[in-house]
């Protein structure tokens, strides 16, 4: 299917809306859950323990899990715009280096979030993909529905099934995650930071692979690829206020999970089938905000959302402004909210970081076209580090 690419350059803007409100969710979800650092506290007011309650709760519905997928679909997209941007011969490298350029960022993030963080598993994740993409296009949907389906898990469940004691699946992350947990309690500073480095990432890759994370997000990025490269992303934003009737896609699944959910709880192989709707839930959520936020954007000026496009612009820059952040406001060698501050504290942080990150994308992109991690993220890719060549 052909597709223009001052098509694709007009509609980038919602990319951007997207990503941001991706990154919005992350960064909230990340807020709430002290960063992954041990403590939790409530309010003493009954009014305010109950709202502490409430942000617990709809965490859980609509957060966890539910707008990460969204910012790994659109790093697939991401990945077909770096290679439509480059010839048919340098494209594989170009993407390769540009992955690989990640890995600075993601042991700097990794210092401060005790369980790791997501750009070191899309390093590994994304090299896998651009093999993948090499396949025929018309492939690609269905290689993408394979590993979004959860093929090991299936396959788990069906070695259950017929009464075998092999698990494909082992679950050793959280002996892991435990030797990083004891550390970040007792250890010094240098400690915690070296085991959040190592043990963190390796235990964060672990538990992806064991939750289905690792398959999901091959899935997605394979997905985001292709409709960049098939144009079908395109074709639906453009679609505006008419995105709607594909709501019905999303929940009809969610629809469908909560009462195979009822039934698989009896079942011998009831935690296989549970995991495989938790993911496919949290999917359809994710591409219920998908669609509203299209239509949205349809509804209302594009000026309204300048804000979030622009915090979504810089998403690499914020995403580890947030980490250290909140390794400052809840690791036990800083601050240590963890042990504390209750949820109404912890939102009203998060609020504060965002606000101060939208004002500081805005003042800093009026001025470059990059953010500052983004600009030396291009510049690592692309092996160009003198200040006289431009990008």
């Amino acid at each position: 299917m052909q597709h223009s690419e001052a098509n694709i350059t007009n509609r980038i803007e919602v990319i951007d809306v997207l990503r941001g409100f991706a990154l919005l969710g992350i960064s909230l979800r990340h807020f709430i859950s002290r960063f992954d650092y041990e403590g939790r506290a409530y309010s003493n007011n009954p009014f305010l323990y109950k709202i502490d309650n409430f942000i617990e709760v709809a965490d859980y519905h609509f957060l966890m899990d539910k707008t990460y997928p969204i910012f790994a679909l659109l790093f697939g997209f991401s990945m077909f715009l770096v290679n439509q941007s480059s010839s048919h011969t340098t494209s594989f490298m170009r993407s390769a280096k540009r992955l690989l350029g990640l890995i600075p960022f993601a042991c700097i993030n990794a210092l401060f979030f005790p369980d790791g963080d997501i750009l070191g598993l899309y390093v590994i994740i994304g090299l896998i993909v651009l093999l993948l993409v090499k396949l025929p296009l018309k492939w690609l949907p269905y290689v993408a529905s394979f590993f979004l389906l959860q093929p090991l898990v299936w396959f788990q469940i069906i070695i259950h099934l017929f009464n075998g004691n092999i698990n494909i699946i082992e679950h050793n992350s959280s002996s892991l995650l435990n030797a990083v947990n004891h550390t970040i309690a007792n250890g010094s500073f240098l400690e915690i930071m070296w085991v959040n480095l190592t043990k963190g990432q390796i235990g964060n890759f672990v538990w992806a692979f064991e939750v289905g994370r690792v398959s999901q997000t091959i899935g997605l990025m394979l997905l985001g690829y292709y409709l960049g490269e098939s144009g079908r992303l395109v074709q639906f934003i453009e679609k505006g206020k008419k995105v709607l009737r594909y709501l019905v896609i999303p929940v009809s699944v969610i629809a469908g999970g909560m009462f195979v959910k009822s039934w698989a709880a009896g079942t011998p192989v009831s935690k296989e089938l549970l995991l495989i709707i938790s993911s496919w839930s949290g999917l359809s959520v994710a591409f219920i905000y998908i669609i509203l936020i299209i239509f949205i954007y349809n509804v209302f000026p594009a000026h309204l959302f300048s804000s979030l496009r622009l915090y979504g612009r810089m998403s690499l820059t914020n995403y580890i402004l947030q980490s250290i952040i909140g390794g400052i406001l809840f690791a036990p060698f800083a601050f240590n909210g963890a042990a504390y501050l209750p949820n109404v504290s912890i939102v009203l942080l998060f609020a504060i970081t965002t606000l101060g990150q939208v004002a500081f994308s805005k003042y800093w992109l009026t001025a470059n076209r990059y953010g500052p991690l983004e600009f030396y993220w291009r510049r690592i890719s692309l092996l160009v580090f003198s200040k006289n060549v431009s990008l």
